[in-house]
């Protein structure tokens, strides 16, 4: 079920009003709370992918609900003792190896194929390969839902969390259905508090702030606060990506007719229907969850305002990022192989040298394992895994000399021209990478490169303008709407957190806030694009 769509709504309307039901009936309310969220979950899931979704991520919940189980026993026999390691690893391997290789039977099927694909076209031997991709449907969110219990599950192995014992708790946590299709990846110690042991609230309860954090809440703040973010997230998706798709999508579908500055707005334009696409969906996640009192984690931070590749995954999809660093990138720094690297590296390079060197070299295998989760294809494991690990392995690489260089040229890094400078790189070595994420194939990827490099700058005039889908009214709205997004993120960046109009922060007056959930409602259901290729069900990152 898209986010986007009159069936969505009329759900959220049905299980805002149970929830509501039971917040006001005496008795028990938080079970019944935690009953409809449960409940909600598992519908959604069932509309959005069929049984099949339904019972693979059953099965996924089941085993990691048990498995955590068991290693919390075999832990508890004795905490030192070789048997009990042994048994909790075992059981630990068990589980992790298991949904793994459930995720790679839907996801990654086609893998091999795709590489002899693209290894024919490195060789120009593509004649010699005849392969039809093998056609099997994913399970809905399986990919996101893998990464949120298979978390819980470290983090029990590690002694973080202690195991939960009832099996709907663990299959909320994993499935909570608004963050279930696009993320965030949830954690269960910053879930868990207001998923399952939220307190009822009333709605006469006082608002209060203090140094801009939520210290009380109401039923009727969480409800308009969860309209405004998502409404924010349907003018980002509706009215701005919805156009950015048609001036990409027109591009392209015949990338090998549309030449030089058609290709390198294309890029432009992608990298932002990418953001508000994924971002909007996001909003619309954490808007959801915020309607039942739930707060889910903030995935972006105007991403767009890096100064530094390494700062941009800091800012863009920060829970998948975070996660790749907390279960991966570290356990893998502690593994044999690399500690013995590092001893090596440090012998031969020096000790600040040698670290680097070998976190360059994690760095490689974590984003490779990071661009293989958007899908088996090489375009996603270059344009989001391997290309960004050889950027921010060479600016690692590369300190000492840009030390040297502010040294001996006095630059301020906080000159606000400099800090412009660098944005701007930061952004087109991005917009480089999404291009691979967008094409179908590395031969794609680099006949774009190659068909931006022909000098045609027939976009900027008025033919070339008008032959890229959208008449001049849209290309009017689009650009007031992108200002109006500059300015939001321009704001937020400012304050150091997202508020203003798509924000969370408490103690705004009612009548604002009331005018701006009608200013974006009025935006979505006017100015939203529904036209040519319309698809509802199209976000991006809902593939994934």
């Amino acid at each position: 079920m898209s986010f986007v769509s009159y069936g969505f709504l009329m759900f959220m309307a049905v299980c805002l009003l149970c929830f509501l039901a039971v917040n006001f009936a005496p008795g028990n309310r938080k079970s019944r709370r935690a009953a409809v969220l449960f409940g909600a979950s598992a519908v959604f899931l069932w509309l959005s992918g069929g049984i099949l979704s339904l019972a693979v991520y059953g099965f996924s919940a089941l085993t990691v609900w048990a498995g955590a189980q068991g290693i919390e026993r075999a832990g508890q026999q004795k905490e030192d003792s070789p048997k009990a390691s042994a048994g909790k690893k075992r059981i630990f391997l068990a589980v992790l190896l298991c949904n793994l290789a459930l995720l790679a039977a839907f996801k990654y099927v086609n893998f091999p194929g795709y590489t002899l694909r693209e290894l024919a076209w490195l060789t120009g031997r593509e004649g010699l390969v005849s392969w039809t991709p093998i056609s099997i449907p994913a399970p809905a969110a399986i990919s996101f839902y893998t990464l949120t219990l298979l978390g819980y599950l470290i983090e029990v192995y590690w002694g973080v969390e202690r195991a939960e014992k009832r099996f709907w708790k663990v299959a909320l946590f994993g499935g909570f259905f608004p963050q279930m299709s696009t993320g965030p990846v949830a954690r269960w110690g910053s879930l868990s508090a207001t998923l399952f042991d939220g307190e009822a609230r009333k709605p006469a309860e006082v608002l209060e702030t203090a140094a801009g954090n939520e210290t009380g809440t109401s039923i009727a703040a969480d409800v308009f606060f969860g309209l405004r973010r998502i409404l924010w997230g349907l003018f980002k998706k509706l009215v701005i990506s919805e156009r950015l798709a048609v001036v990409v999508n027109t591009v392209y579908g015949d990338y090998e007719t549309y030449t030089g500055s058609f290709l390198v707005l294309a890029a432009v334009c992608f990298a932002f229907q990418l953001y508000t696409d994924f971002g909007g969906a996001v909003d619309i996640a954490l808007g959801a969850a915020r309607m039942f009192g739930v707060r889910l984690e903030e995935n972006f931070r105007q991403p767009f305002a890096s100064r530094s590749i390494a700062e941009f995954w800091r800012r863009w999809h920060m829970t998948l990022g975070a996660w790749f660093k907390d279960f991966v990138m570290y356990p893998l720094m502690r593994t044999r192989a690399f500690e013995g690297l590092s001893r090596t590296c440090r012998k031969r390079f020096g000790k600040k040298a040698g670290k680097r060197v070998t976190t360059a070299a994690a760095l490689f295998v974590v984003w490779f394992l990071l661009g293989l989760w958007h899908g088996g294809m090489w375009t996603f494991i270059i344009g989001s895994g391997l290309y960004h690990a050889f950027l921010m392995s060479a600016a690692l690489l590369a300190e000492p000399v840009w030390a040297s260089f502010y040294k001996k040229t006095g630059i301020n890094k906080e000159n606000p021209l400099w800090m412009a400078w660098q944005r701007v790189r930061t952004f087109i070595l991005v917009a480089i990478g999404f291009v691979f994420f967008r094409s179908d194939s590395l031969g794609m990827a680099f006949g774009i490169f190659k068909g931006m490099a022909s000098g045609d700058i027939g976009v900027f005039t008025a033919a070339g303008f008008a032959s890229l889908g959208l008449s001049m009214a849209d290309w009017g709205v689009l650009a007031v709407s992108l200002g109006i997004l500059w300015a939001v993120s321009a704001s937020s960046e400012t304050v150091g957190k997202i508020q203003t109009v798509c924000g969370g922060r408490e103690g705004v007056c009612w009548g604002r806030l009331s005018a701006v959930c009608a200013a974006l409602a009025f935006a979505v259901l006017i100015l939203g694009f529904y036209g040519r290729g319309y698809d509802a069900a199209a976000f991006i990152y809902a593939a994934f």
